[in-house]
């Protein structure tokens, strides 16, 4: 989401950092404290700005919050992979995924799915928005997959969802913060593995995409 320049004042060149210094200090205070406790003031003084630059620019704290989050979303890419193999569209998916679960703001997302169920007027819309994206995305993958013989007639696309996010989710949240380091140096075969998990659950048969004959059924991923 990209907002408009504030007009400066005559003979007062614009400054072309100034949302890039807000959005990141937005989100770093988010991050630390919640919704609860955030504030303009604190906002100001690490952006090093003018509280009334703010309230001119964006109006509010929730919309200011609202417009940081967006444009955090925006910046991150997104899984929209045509490949033909539904086990490399969800691999590319969960690393995706993975990725943005182990990035230094990522509790910034996690407080806002959290807090969109305690300040649904703040968060709800946008976290609907930044959701719907990716199971859109998702949704595809899995009805592509159906069609092409891959997954069983009648597989549910918001299962082999939620499998995936919510074992990537739990997994990191689980894990103590030394351990995440090596988690990310193994994210290729770790994701891997989860999609191989959930694929074997939903009686995956991997399809040759040239000649459409179904191959042997994978086998279940080795525990540790």
């Amino acid at each position: 989401m990209s907002i408009a320049p504030a007009r400066s004042g005559p003979g007062r060149p614009p400054d072309p950092d100034l949302e890039s210094r807000v959005f990141a200090a937005t989100l770093d205070l988010y991050a630390e404290v919640g919704w609860a406790r955030f504030s303009l003031d604190i906002v100001a003084r690490r952006a090093r700005v003018g509280k009334a630059a703010l309230y001119s620019r964006w109006g509010s704290k929730e919309k200011l919050i609202v417009a940081a989050l967006a444009q955090r979303y925006e910046d991150k890419p997104h899984p929209d992979v045509k490949i033909g193999s539904v086990r490399s569209e969800l691999i590319i998916m969960a690393r995706l995924i993975l990725d943005d679960l182990l990035a230094p703001d990522s509790l910034v997302v996690l407080r806002a799915m959290v807090e969109a169920r305690v300040y649904p007027e703040v968060f709800g819309r946008e976290m609907e928005r930044m959701g719907r994206r990716r199971t859109e995305v998702g949704r595809s993958i899995v009805l592509r997959a159906i069609a092409r013989g891959e997954l069983p007639q009648g597989t549910s696309p918001a299962l082999i969802l939620d499998a995936v996010g919510g074992i990537l989710t739990n997994h990191v949240l689980s894990t103590p913060a030394d351990k995440l380091p090596a988690l990310a140096d193994t994210r290729d075969t770790y994701t891997e593995r989860i999609v191989d998990f959930v694929l074997t659950g939903a009686h995956y048969r991997p399809i040759d995409i040239d000649s459409r004959t179904t191959a042997p059924a994978i086998a279940p991923p080795r525990g540790d």
